[in-house]
């Protein structure tokens, strides 16, 4: 009986598998916010800002309706793009807070875990679920990693493709004594 309680006793005391897993699970948090800062948030703000300028000469004064409605698709391309770009910019602050706070809790799990306050069967299952909670964090990154790349790819096209109506509404606003950059 005392054989029993030593043995098991012993195996509770080794607990740098364990520990090695939280170090693991920590590395997976870096490396996806490190994945996360590298998109270029200053290309985001530039295209907000751009979107919202380009908006602004479709709906200048000197335009007639028919130059309005030709430009119409054009406009609401620019506003959903906008758009999309403020919902990647929140979705990205949460998604970065969300692995802030699971580097936390993976950081108190160790924690617990060498003070005694849980045992390996209960480490184990809260590991399990911070792999599956890191699992859908990274799942999400990597789709907005992909819809950075798609949004920038529609601004750029559309930017492509209306530079000489640009040049137009720049001339149209610079009758008036206004200058718009490009």
């Amino acid at each position: 009986m005392i054989f029993a309680v030593l043995i098991s006793s012993c195996q509770e005391i080794n607990i740098s598998k364990e520990v090695n897993y939280t170090f693991l699970l920590d590395s997976l948090v870096q490396n996806q916010k490190s994945f996360l800062k590298d998109i270029d948030t200053i290309l985001v703000n530039e295209c907000l800002h751009k979107s919202a300028e380009r908006i602004r000469l479709f709906d200048l004064d000197n335009l007639d309706v028919f130059q309005k409605n030709w430009i119409h698709h054009d406009k609401l391309a620019y506003q959903k793009i906008e758009k999309n770009f403020m919902h990647f910019n929140s979705q990205l602050d949460s998604l970065l807070e969300e692995l802030t706070i699971s580097k936390t809790q993976i950081g108190a799990l160790k924690e617990d875990l060498v003070h005694r306050h849980l045992n390996k069967t209960q480490f184990s299952s809260y590991l399990s679920e911070e792999q599956k909670i890191l699992g859908k964090l990274n799942v999400l990154g990597d789709k907005l990693k992909s819809t950075f790349t798609t949004n920038l790819a529609h601004f750029d096209s559309l930017e492509y493709k209306l530079h000489g109506i640009f040049m137009q509404l720049n001339a149209i606003h610079t009758k008036n004594g206004k200058i718009i950059k490009r």
